[in-house]
Parts: structure tokens; C-alpha cells; sequence
């Protein structure tokens, strides 16, 4: 089977900066970058330059501003090398860099009685920014619970000024993958029994594990849990797709 190419947009680094220690913010801006239309969610595929030409990783979304012209991403930054990691490391003012058209695979369903933000430091980037406009649109009377989980707390990322922030727990040197720590933590909530729309964005694993606790211990419908997978260990470009 083959799969076309998709399109990509010319955009410019215009600032960075670090919002933990493990994460950067890069605000891209462009000509095509205002005329963008996308949810709060939405993530992009960025073409990274590399050794042999580029490679495509994915980057979600913090926010996007038509007025300023600016697309503003926030990376994580593992420890382990590659050329992504390379790329967020040693980037700099007037870069340029190639992003695919925003896609959205988890977005606020406006519709349900409340919502369960669930993630860890990555999938905290696309659930805050959710979380912020569920705030806005609802002009702060939505009903919300959730969690975040991080390695320590200069890791917990920070919310958008002037909305009710979420608790955060800690996994220490545990493993971010299939995380315990997260779990128990959902586990422990005190949450409605019906009505609710469900966001979980955290390593694939994990997403497995609290899709299930959701689905078999709380009695939720799968179409009420929308999951995205940020990562998997040991497959960089996870969630890229093909060119």
C-alpha cells in the first residue's frame, strides 16, 4: 500500500523557553500559522532534521494565537539521545522547521455532566490546554476531577493562569511505563457514576492500565474514555505515522 506525502507548513522558531527542567516551550510562527484551525488537544507532526534528511516526531500543542502569529509547543525532554531530543536540546531563535497540518485525536466533549483529566508530563501538555478552555467556554462551571502524575514536582507542568489547578503525584524513580503510581492514584478518586467524559493522555501502557480501571472496575462505557497514547518505550517517532 502506499500513502501520500503529506503537506507540510514553513514555520520559524521565534522564542524558547524551559518550563521544568524536562521541558521546553518553542513558539513557532509562520504564514500559514494564523490561518490554522484546530481544537484544544491537537498536536503536530514536526519533520526534525536529521542525518539522513529529517525525522518525524510528534509534538502536542499548548497553544495556538491567530492574533500574534504563534504556534507554541511544548516538548519534553528525555534522557535518552535521538534526533528529536537532539533537535528540542539545541534549537534556536529563527530555526526553521516543517510541521504537518494539526490533527486532533482528543478533544472536550462539551456535552458531559463532568470531566476526568487523567496524564502524565507529557500528556499533561495536550489535557491542560483542554482543561483551559473547558474553563473558559464554561466560564469556570464545569464540573472537573483528575489527576497528573510526574518524576518529582519541579516536573508537574504549569496550568494556564487563573484556572483551578489539578493535584499531581509523584512516581520517584519508578518507571513512567504501565505506572503503578498513576494508577492508584485513579483509584483512589471519588467520582460521579455516570455522565462523565474521560481524557487520558500518558505512555501507551499506562493508557492501557486506566482505560481498564475505568472500564472494569468503575463500570464506564469505552465510548465515554478518550485515550491518547504519547509514547511507548523503545519506539521513537511513536504516533508519527507515515510520511
Amino acid at each position: 500500500m502506499t500513502y501520500p506525502r503529506r503537506a507540510a507548513l514553513l514555520t520559524r522558531v521565534r522564542e524558547i523557553h524551559d518550563v521544568t527542567p524536562h521541558m521546553r516551550e518553542i513558539s513557532l510562527t509562520g504564514p500559514d500559522v494564523p490561518h490554522l484551525r484546530l481544537r484544544p488537544g491537537a498536536h503536530v507532526v514536526a519533520r526534525i532534521p536529521g542525518a539522513e534528511g529529517y525525522a518525524r516526531r510528534v509534538y502536542s500543542i499548548w497553544r495556538h494565537d491567530p492574533r500574534t502569529g504563534l504556534l507554541v509547543l511544548r516538548v519534553a525532554l528525555h534522557d535518552a539521545g535521538g534526533p528529536g531530543c537532539t533537535w528540542a536540546r539545541g534549537v534556536a531563535v529563527d530555526d526553521r522547521i516543517g510541521v504537518e497540518p494539526p490533527r486532533t485525536k482528543i478533544t472536550v466533549d462539551e456535552s458531559a455532566k463532568f470531566h476526568l483529566f487523567i496524564g502524565d508530563e507529557t500528556g499533561a501538555v495536550p489535557l491542560l490546554a483542554m482543561r483551559a478552555a473547558l474553563h473558559r467556554s464554561s466560564r469556570g462551571a464545569a464540573v472537573v476531577h483528575g489527576v497528573f502524575e510526574a518524576s518529582s514536582p519541579e516536573d508537574e507542568v504549569p496550568d494556564v493562569d487563573g484556572v483551578p489547578p489539578l493535584p499531581w503525584v509523584h512516581r520517584g524513580r519508578s518507571s513512567a511505563v504501565a505506572s503503578p503510581v498513576l494508577l492508584r492514584a485513579v483509584q483512589d478518586l471519588e467520582l460521579p457514576t455516570t455522565g462523565g467524559a474521560a481524557y487520558i493522555a500518558a505512555e501507551s501502557d499506562t493508557c492501557r492500565l486506566l482505560q481498564r480501571h475505568l472500564i472494569e472496575q468503575r463500570g464506564w462505557s469505552r465510548h465515554a474514555i478518550r485515550v491518547q497514547q504519547q509514547w511507548a518505550a523503545d519506539r521513537p517517532g511513536f504516533g508519527a505515522g507515515r510520511d
